[in-house]
């Protein structure tokens, strides 16, 4: 992996990061739990509520390849997540050196960069150099998770119920949204635009059951911010929900502060 893009690597993941993991155990076929029938405006909304993953903490592991306008990487990523309050990823190079560590919260994003002996500790809202400002803590960790965002569902949303497919969509804040939902009422395409211009795209495939759920472990992404073009492919081999995590993060005294 090439050192001078590592932070901004880092940095675009962390905008556009989606979540799709396979359970530690065996996979299992997905659930039905959706309704015999849907067929109003109402119902359609109740059922893709009802199937956002609810968690306490998750603990997962992927392979990610991501392209940055003409450059590529791969690595691997350990992800831990206590809902609404951090989320901790270790980065590590294929073969298997950690090459970054990040930590989020609500009011801060820190990362420090192992090959160069770098810092960088920033308020939250530095990610808006990478992404739309109107992006918030619980935004990314429901990108990440692979709920439905705040706002792009609602009784103000354009819904057409198909028999397969459901498609949604609406506007919130200057972001519009369109998504396609499946037979179950998961997400499976999420497009994202503001008035900018700058977009994401997530699609979502290879649907598993885990706690009762389903979740796709197959995610492809695009996304484009001004000159900044970003695809990533995710892959996840475990994950599990609910159970104790930590989430170490020291700072080798002899790496230098970024500003």
């Amino acid at each position: 992996m090439k050192k001078n893009t590592l932070n901004k690597i880092v940095l675009l993941c962390l905008a556009v990061l989606c979540f799709s993991c396979k359970a530690k155990k065996e996979a299992a076929t997905v659930v039905n739990t959706v309704p015999a029938e849907v067929s109003s405006k109402a119902e359609s909304i109740k059922a893709i509520t009802e199937n956002n993953f609810a968690f306490k903490t998750l603990s997962a592991k992927a392979k990610i390849d991501f392209k940055l306008n003409n450059s590529s990487n791969g690595a691997n990523l350990s992800l831990r997540i206590r809902k609404d309050e951090v989320i901790w990823m270790s980065i590590t190079a294929i073969a298997g050196i950690e090459v970054a560590r990040v930590m989020i919260t609500p009011d801060s994003i820190k990362i420090y960069n192992r090959l160069q002996g770098e810092y960088l500790a920033k308020p939250f809202n530095f990610i808006s150099q990478y992404s739309n400002p109107k992006i918030d803590f619980q935004t990314l960790q429901n990108l990440i998770i692979g709920n439905t965002i705040k706002g792009s569902v609602s009784p103000a949303s354009e819904i057409t119920i198909g028999s397969n497919q459901t498609v949604v969509k609406s506007s919130e804040d200057d972001i519009a949204y369109e998504l396609l939902f499946n037979e179950y009422f998961k997400l499976i395409e999420n497009r994202m635009q503001d008035i900018k211009g700058q977009q994401l795209v997530a699609n979502y495939s290879e649907f598993q059951a885990l706690n009762g759920r389903n979740l796709p472990y197959s995610v492809n992404l695009f996304s484009k911010a001004g000159n900044k073009n970003v695809r990533i492919n995710i892959k996840y081999s475990s994950v599990s929900a609910n159970e104790p995590v930590d989430f170490p993060f020291s700072v080798p005294k002899r790496f230098t502060v970024k500003d």
